[in-house]
């Protein structure tokens, strides 16, 4: 969906990502990359700006930093703060992303 134009031409969208593409277990106190997989066409976009929203996330884990990887990766790091184990299925966690594009 466009949102705006830009002063430099470009048009403010926005985007969807899901993943991981395999699951994840992130270990009582440690942390782990979660990487979503931008579902729009990477031609087009020209850069990733923000992250709007995330879903899908399991309980008991702390998202403590975001990163774009190219114009096709959102990389959600976490921190597992339990005493337990804890597991991310497979496409089971959902972003919006706004993104700049042609």
């Amino acid at each position: 969906m466009v949102l705006v134009l830009t002063a430099d031409g470009w048009k403010l969208v926005t985007a969807s990502a899901k993943g991981p593409a395999s699951d994840v277990s992130v270990a009582a106190g440690a942390t782990a990359n979660i990487d979503l997989a931008v579902s729009a066409n990477p031609a087009s976009i020209k850069e990733l700006i923000a992250l709007a929203t995330v879903a899908g996330l399991p309980t008991g884990l702390a998202i403590a930093g975001i990163s774009f990887i190219g114009t096709t990766t959102v990389r959600i790091v976490v921190f597992n703060p339990t005493a337990a184990a804890v597991s991310v299925a497979a496409n089971s966690v959902t972003a919006t992303i706004l993104a700049s594009a042609a």
